[in-house]
């Protein structure tokens, strides 16, 4: 199976899992807020923030074993040493070793926390012993994603989610409250945890069932190439778990829940453009021992034009359909305004950006970049949403320019130099490689803002029909660019693959090379 076959099946695969999640989601949020009461769900959503914090306890080894399997394949290929049982052997032994130092932090941290907010005791409890024992367990998920296993990884995460709510689901009928939600979540980690076990041993048994010593020196390379990545993940906590933690902290729980609402469009929806970046990230570590430089010039290149293309899809239509959207889905009082929205589309747009450059950039083996600037963006946003929460009337608004604050004046410009030195062109020429997209992405969204405002769109018809108008309006405009090269061999080989699946095709769909 080629890398593009891989990628597109777990692309797929994981697009229905978010139109899964969103839908069943679109229902469980109002139906917590009506049982558990608005506190209670500001504090879970606060806590799910927190977990956020605890998965920076393994140093980032686990994060490391996907790029690491990754490279160990592409030698492989290359007829070079089998190596990827011992590079899980050798994660393996770390992960266990981690397990008694992260029990003492999670035993701190719950004293904190339970300290602070007496109603997250119990709760918290819960969920603590259980990312403790899944705590080494999610080596085996890692594992899987560095093999490409995308397919199956994206069917057990849907699985395990459907349980989970169901679980959190039917504990809230009989018994209201936090510990509810927290059954639910350790159901679903469970789920995940033992499938992505048996599937390892059934069908890479040679992996599984290595054994290796791990000596000082091992674990010592290990620590030194998953420290940049841990880095990188303390970076990427502050960015993207800490906007709830920051305001409920300063302006209550309550306060978090207007803000999650107004953008919940939003964060599921980037979820789309983000999907198609991870699911390249293992082929494009792959190609790093096994592709040219030009080749992965072409790719990222590629990569990056479909991020902004569809970014831009997501950007147009929340700006249309957001407040019509969240008036019939929560009621209007959980509705923050249009200058949130407007802030939170503009932060969204520019992160994505700046993921499509730091791909590049890894491919391009600029893991100390990455992750140095991860680290000084996420001290940025969580230091000015901090202060213009606490010493301004911005209130939720503060975190969402915390965000655009980082990714524009830290994130953005040390990815530019970066990239602009390996492709050789100035930093001038890289964003005038955007011109096309961003002049197309103005128009589109400027139509469809007013096309939805000469509507007067109303429930959940509106939000359908704005969702087919801009379809139509953003189509027309980024089509024709989506074709141009370097992306349209990728686009005419995932269309190809489309059609035979409804019987079309006629010739053969080759994956592109350089």
């Amino acid at each position: 199976m080629t890398r593009t076959h891989r990628f597109l099946g777990g692309v797929s695969v994981g697009y229905v899992s978010i139109v899964l999640t969103t839908v069943v989601g679109l229902w469980l949020t109002p139906f917590l807020l009506g049982r558990i009461g608005t506190h209670e769900y500001g504090l879970w959503l606060i806590t799910t923030q927190i977990l956020g914090y605890l998965m920076l306890l393994d140093l980032g080894v686990v994060a490391l074993a996907p790029r690491e399997t990754a490279y160990a394949t592409g030698r492989l290929l290359q007829g070079g040493k089998d190596e990827l049982g011992p590079t899980f052997a050798r994660f393996r032994s770390i992960v266990w070793w981690q397990v008694i130092p992260t029990g003492i932090l999670c035993f701190l941290a719950w004293w904190v926390i339970a300290a602070r907010w007496e109603e997250l005791r119990w709760p918290l409890a819960a969920i603590l012993g259980a990312f403790l024992l899944a705590f080494p367990l999610r080596l085996y998920h890692a594992t899987l994603q560095g093999l490409q296993d995308l397919a199956f990884l994206g069917r057990v995460q849907v699985a395990a989610w459907l349980v989970g709510t169901a679980v959190t689901v039917a504990l809230v009928l009989a018994q209201p409250g936090l510990i509810a939600l927290a059954s639910g979540w350790v159901v679903t980690q469970a789920i995940t945890a033992t499938a992505c076990a048996l599937r390892l041993r059934q069908r890479f048994a040679s992996i599984w069932n290595t054994r290796a010593a791990l000596s000082i020196a091992d674990a010592r390379e290990l620590f030194k190439k998953s420290g940049w990545v841990s880095l990188a993940q303390v970076g990427q906590v502050f960015l993207n778990g800490s906007d709830l933690l920051v305001l409920g902290a300063i302006l209550g729980p309550a306060a978090t829940v207007p803000y999650a609402c107004t953008g919940k469009l939003i964060t599921v929806l980037a979820n789309h453009p983000q999907l198609l970046m991870q699911a390249a990230a293992p082929a494009l570590a792959e190609m790093r021992t096994s592709a040219g430089r030009a080749h992965l010039a072409q790719v990222s290149v590629a990569l990056m034009r479909a991020m902004l293309i569809l970014s831009g899809a997501v950007a147009c239509f929340v700006l249309a359909a957001n407040e019509t959207f969240v008036v019939w889905w929560v009621g209007a009082p959980q509705f923050a305004g249009g200058m949130l929205t407007v802030l939170l589309l503009a932060a969204m747009l520019a992160r994505h950006f700046a993921t499509t450059l730091i791909y590049a950039l890894f491919a391009f083996g600029h893991e100390r970049r990455i992750s140095l600037t991860a680290v000084c963006d996420g001290a940025v946003v969580v230091i000015v949403t901090a202060v213009l929460a606490s010493q301004t009337e911005l209130g939720l608004a503060s975190a969402a320019i915390g965000s655009l604050a980082g990714v524009v004046l830290v994130s953005i410009p040390a990815y530019c130099l970066g990239l602009a030195r390996e492709l050789q062109i100035s930093v001038g020429a890289l964003f005038g490689s955007l011109r096309g997209w961003a002049a197309r992405f103005a128009a589109a969204a400027a139509m469809s803002l007013l096309g939805a405002r000469f509507m007067d769109p109303q429930g959940l018809d509106g939000v359908a029909a704005i969702g087919f108008g801009v379809t139509l309006v953003y189509g027309a405009f980024m089509w024709p660019l989506a074709l141009e090269d370097p992306l349209g061999p990728y686009v005419r080989a995932g269309a190809g693959s489309v059609a035979a699946f409804f019987g079309f095709r006629r010739q053969p769909v080759v994956e592109p090379r350089g």
